[in-house]
């Protein structure tokens, strides 16, 4: 039954969660499977909101786990405004249509964006409670964390309780190494959202009078006197960095709670939070603060996506928020995205893997009007390869194999009906960054490929010139600048040779500029940019520019409309920046140049046209495909042992413990270092169970699994567990299904 909330169709399952958004209880807790359409359903519940209450688009504070999702919500929330105008211009309901367009233009204030971006614009406008000065830098160069480390460095060589790590003759390590561990075990304590002195306090309390403690209090000490340094050089230059944003913001909302809540409340009076099940309690806790004083909070999660444990993320935050308000979570269950059959498979998969984790045993329901298509590709398929070494070879060879295969078949589309396969359809899905590009080295050139490791954003040329043509403008006349940003689309010319001559006779090149004819629209530009750039906002700003400099023309020109989608998405992203503080042109511009500088991680934007994208296959690890669909997927090498020595941790912390480790040359462990090995193992696996659900269910019509090894399935717990061992174990049900279905070689 299709149901309309907002204007917008809904199942039951969807239509009842709008619905309890409307209700005054402070909160609502979904249970989201893979493709059951939590985007569709908290868009909805938005336009709902403003259709039957005295509600504005701006009155909503929607975080998303990522940048990409941030693009994702924004788009749908204008889509829906979009059509929500249409109908009124349609129905002549003027009323109607004056209420959307105002909506229209309250998108652009309203706050979109990641928990830590809602925390920074918290402790912005709040965070003087915390002694945090309102133009305080959120985000710190690396190099102020290295100073903090060089000087906790050498303290550590002259102080008697940790010099004993410096001893190579024991510890067989080189400084700098050390400094990397150090560097690496800091960021995974704070990203855990544990206090570092909490930390050192407990392991110094451990008291096992065995030869390793010294080692484990040696760490400790040497990690607490970095917070130290690190604190006071915080403190010293008026910032704080990303972790800081999360522990502060916590203590704001819980120790001035009376204060701060309804602060917040004035300025929002709905809270939306998608992909719940990666975050973590500290940030639960930030959200659970808040509730009280807001109309509604929504929370949205599915714990058998929650794959970013690695980060600290907590898969339980589900029900450990929905326990604490005394609710039953809502169930989103049913998945329009595979096909009747794919999902009839899957879920003999799923359904077998439940056997041993638990949070399998949730199952992915379809709607009655699921797609059946009519076409002859087989919806799940196990490819193996008979091979024990040098398998990536083999492996290759089956996988383009199998693109070749697929490339040219008809495949009944649900949109657009029978049609032929194109490279475009097909998905390459990997574990990691490096079997992604080891495998890219070594495809045939004849196969069309691209890689998305996700946020080439900041590397794109239009974003680099648009850079150059800021520093331009805000330096004017600076002839060093005003170089630089020549000859790109935004300063489309260039100077004479004889102006870079050392011979006494050149110009300046600012007075060339100036005196240039072609040149006056974009001279008449620069000037008036820098007059108004202490009055408008830096959005007004940056379309100006893009204006009196015609980019956008010249790149529509050269047919590259992601070029154009990406300068209007940096305008997007100076409006959310604005959200966090008071942006000046200046402020964006060093923004901008922090972004570039160290790699600032943010995916281009979608421009929403198929037609743009190239017609080949796509390359992505699992992590960066979340959240996205493919008709065809193919997971290469799924015979990859799981539970490899190598990959290992020889370092722990555990809460009400301390550290353990083990370091270069076999020091420091505890008694309990063991358990705690074999304690990651089983979460490992558990892990790994969720990344291979998330692959699989990125499939809309097809998955197809290229193994190698043994044909025969691991012993359950095998220390060569495999993602082949979960198919396999699978194998007699799945074959139940018919061949038209399930082809297992």
């Amino acid at each position: 039954m299709s149901l309309k909330r907002g204007g917008i169709e809904l199942s039951q399952e969807q239509a009842d969660i709008v619905d309890s958004v409307m209700q005054p209880d402070s909160i609502t807790v979904v249970s989201a499977g893979a493709g059951s359409g939590k985007t569709r359903t908290m868009v909805a519940s938005v336009l709902h909101l403003v259709s039957e209450k005295n509600v504005s688009i701006d009155d909503f504070a929607l975080i998303t786990f990522t940048n990409k999702a941030t693009d994702e919500m924004r788009e749908r929330l204008e889509s829906g405004v979009l059509e929500r105008i249409e109908e009124a211009e349609k129905a002549g309901d003027w009323d109607q249509l004056s209420r959307w367009f105002e909506q229209k233009e309250r998108i652009a204030s309203t706050f979109i964006g990641t928990i830590h971006r809602f925390c920074a614009m918290l402790l912005r406008n709040f965070g003087y409670t915390e002694l945090i000065a309102h133009e305080s830098e959120i985000i710190m160069a690396s190099h102020y964390f290295q100073a903090a480390l060089k000087d906790t460095m050498n303290e550590g060589l002259e102080d008697s309780t940790t010099n004993i790590l410096f001893d190579t003759e024991q510890v067989h390590w080189a400084p700098h190494v050390m400094a990397e561990r150090l560097k690496s075990w800091y960021e995974y304590i704070r990203g855990r959202g544990r206090s570092i002195t909490e930390v050192a306090s407990e392991t110094l309390r451990q008291n096992e009078n065995d030869d390793n403690q010294k080692y484990r209090n040696a760490v400790a000490t040497m990690l607490e006197k970095l917070e130290n340094n690190y604190r006071e050089l915080k403190r010293e230059k008026g910032g704080v960095d990303t972790n800081d944003l999360l522990h502060k913001c916590a203590a704001l909302v819980e120790q001035h709670k009376n204060q701060i809540g309804p602060l917040v409340a004035s300025r929002f009076r709905y809270l939306f939070v998608d992909e719940f099940q990666d975050t973590d309690e500290l940030q639960m806790n930030i959200i659970q603060s808040l509730a009280p004083r807001l109309k509604h909070v929504l929370v949205v999660g599915d714990r058998k996506q929650a794959i970013y444990g690695f980060r600290g993320a907590d898969h339980s935050v589900i029900r450990k928020i929905a326990e604490l308000n005394n609710k039953t979570p809502l169930s989103l269950s049913a998945s329009r995205r595979p096909t009747e059959p794919l999902h009839k498979a899957q879920s003999v998969l799923f359904d077998n893997m439940g056997l041993r984790y638990e949070f399998l045993q949730e199952k992915l329901t379809q709607p009655d009007d699921a797609h059946v298509p009519k076409d002859s590709l087989v919806p799940f398929q196990y490819e193996h390869v008979k091979t024990f070494k040098d398998r990536q070879g083999p492996i290759i060879e089956r996988m383009v194999g199998k693109i070749r295969e697929y490339v040219g078949q008809r495949i009944h589309d649900r949109h657009k009906g029978i049609r032929q396969v194109e490279y475009r359809d097909i998905c390459v899905l990997f574990r990691s960054n490096y079997q992604l590009q080891s495998y890219h080295s070594l495809i045939p050139s004849d196969i069309p490929v691209v890689t998305d490791t996700g946020g080439g954003f900041f590397r794109k040329p239009e974003i680099v010139a648009c850079y150059h043509m800021l520093q331009a403008i805000l330096k004017y006349p600076d002839d060093v600048s005003l170089d630089l940003a020549l000859g790109t689309p935004f300063l489309p010319f260039n100077a004479p040779n004889s102006i870079y001559r050392n011979d006494g006779t050149n110009l300046v090149l600012r007075d060339w500029f100036e005196d240039e004819d072609d040149c006056k629209e974009w001279l008449k530009g620069i000037r008036n940019i820098r007059k108004r750039m202490k009055v408008d906002l830096v959005p007004q700003l940056l379309t100006n520019m893009y204006e009196f400099t015609r980019v956008r023309e010249y790149y529509g020109k050269m047919g590259n409309l992601q070029a154009v989608a990406n300068l209007e998405k940096l305008v997007m992203w100076s409006r959310e920046l604005m959200n966090t503080e008071a942006l000046t042109l200046q402020h964006f511009f060093d923004r901008l140049q922090v972004a570039l500088l160290t790699g600032m991680e943010m995916d281009e934007a979608d421009t929403g046209m198929e037609d743009t994208k190239p017609n080949s296959v796509r390359f992505s690890t699992v992590h960066s495909a979340k959240g996205l669909e493919y008709p065809i997927v193919i997971l290469p090498d799924i015979g990859r042992r799981l539970l490899n020595d190598e990959q290992m941790p020889t370092f722990f912390e555990i809460p009400g413990w301390g550290l353990d480790l083990e370091l270069p040359g076999g020091q420091g462990c505890s008694s309990s270092f063991n358990e705690w090995v074999d304690h990651y193992r089983q979460n490992m696996l558990e892990e790994e169970a969720r990344i291979f659900y998330v692959a699989v269910t990125r499939a809309e019509h097809v998955i197809c699994m290229i193994g190698h090894g043994y044909d025969k399935p691991n012993p359950i717990g095998d220390e060569n567990w495999s993602w082949k061992d979960e198919v396999l174990h699978a194998g007699d049900s799945l074959k139940g299904l018919g061949k038209k279905i399930v082809k297992i070689d």
